[in-house]
């Protein structure tokens, strides 16, 4: 099999601009490597429950999709950062949902940008507006990202929008800019949070190498058909640990699998990481796995992410009748709520806690330890404002 060159940057989503008419219509820490202009890499940047991915492009040009939520932004910058990265060639907003545009209003404000790219779907949202400010103080106009607009197109490589197809959609999801990468014989779909309709609207050929699982793998998106028709040898699902949303749905990822793709998640792989020689593609998650598990305790679920003040219910299975401790790791230090006690497990060897955050957590990733008294597993809290 041909190696591939490890070939580092990231593409970083910039949006629009706030003025009567912003629009324009369109004619975890990683090492830096040295760009050898002929490898295309594609960072799935693991943000919990959002999107943020960056492309470093074949000829040395950078893309960013989305940027999570505006409290994960610090992981994203502190990833391009460590790339070396000062500008950002092409921004993707797919569309005003706070999980994909919550910290673009930062990258905006943090790195240089070249164009930006959104469709036309609006928001009353505060973070969609301080987006649209963020833009027209920097001097910015977006550009309307829609099928048939298209990017990039030189020496065999090319980026176009392939959807929206439609004006007007009753769901704010279906107005997600879907992205096709073709790099000599590969191909890249990202899906933003695009559902069934969006899919089936579609014209474009979409057989593709990769995908970027539409809405966090559920069952809105990836309609039997439309994954027919892709039928990638990698399903990227972009989801946050234990999310409240049950994402993703098996019945996805059976979907996928049952086309032969493999499945890779950020809540269990970390930041995946694809590279492209144009022939060939190769994609891996960064995580150990034994920061998940180091034996049978397997999460069941976890509420993440959480404001504070509100209560988090941890649920995990492990061996039956053992007792368990549980640790929650803040900033400053160990958390001392009511309902961390050691607990035992049932017949079947499941057991869960229920604690409240503290209102004086900052928001931030936080480290959620469960142990056995020999084994352990580790998994993220996320805690919002």
């Amino acid at each position: 099999m041909k190696k591939i060159r490890i070939v580092f940057l990231i593409l970083l989503c910039l949006l629009v601009v706030g003025c009567s008419s912003p629009f324009v219509e369109n004619d975890k820490e990683t090492s830096v490597s040295t760009f050898s202009g002929d490898t295309l890499r594609v960072n799935y940047i693991d943000v919990g429950q959002g999107d943020s991915i960056f492309i470093q492009l074949p000829n040395n040009e950078t893309m960013l999709i989305d940027a999570g939520e505006a409290y994960k932004i610090a992981s994203v910058i502190n990833y391009l950062n460590n790339l070396g990265i000062t500008k950002i060639d092409y921004v993707v907003g797919t569309h005003p949902h706070t999980d994909h545009i919550g910290g673009l209003e930062n990258i905006v404000n943090t790195f240089d940008i070249g164009s930006i790219y959104m469709p036309r779907a609006s928001s009353t949202s505060k973070t969609y507006l301080d987006l649209l400010t963020a833009i027209s103080n920097k001097g910015l106009k977006v550009k309307t990202a829609k099928s048939g607009v298209v990017v990039l197109d030189e020496n065999n490589l090319k980026l176009e929008f392939i959807a929206p197809n439609s004006d007007s959609y009753s769901e704010l999801n279906n107005y997600s800019a879907v992205l096709k990468l073709t790099y000599l014989d590969n191909t890249f779909l990202f899906m933003g949070d695009a559902e069934t309709l969006s899919e089936d609207e579609i014209t474009s050929k979409i057989k593709a190498d990769v995908i970027k699982v539409g809405h966090h793998g559920s069952d809105s998106s990836s309609g039997i058909e439309f994954v027919k028709k892709v039928s990638p040898e990698y399903a990227i699902i972009m989801v946050g640990v234990g999310n409240s949303y049950n994402h993703p749905y098996q019945s996805i990822i059976d979907r996928y699998e049952n086309v032969g793709a493999k499945v890779l998640r950020t809540d269990l792989d970390g930041n995946i990481l694809c590279d492209s020689d144009g022939k060939e593609v190769i994609c891996s998650g960064d995580k150990d796995s034994s920061s998940i598990s180091t034996s049978n305790i397997n999460l069941v679920n976890m509420t993440t992410p959480v404001s504070r003040g509100n209560d988090v219910t941890v649920s995990v299975k492990g061996d039956p009748n053992t007792t368990y401790d549980i640790d929650v790791i803040y900033s400053s230090g160990e958390s001392k709520a009511t309902g961390l006690e050691d607990k035992t497990s049932d017949s079947e060897g499941n057991v869960s806690w229920t604690f409240k955050v503290s209102s004086n957590v900052k928001p931030g990733t936080y480290k959620v330890k469960v142990t056995d008294g020999e084994n352990s597993a580790s998994y993220d809290l996320e805690v919002m404002q």
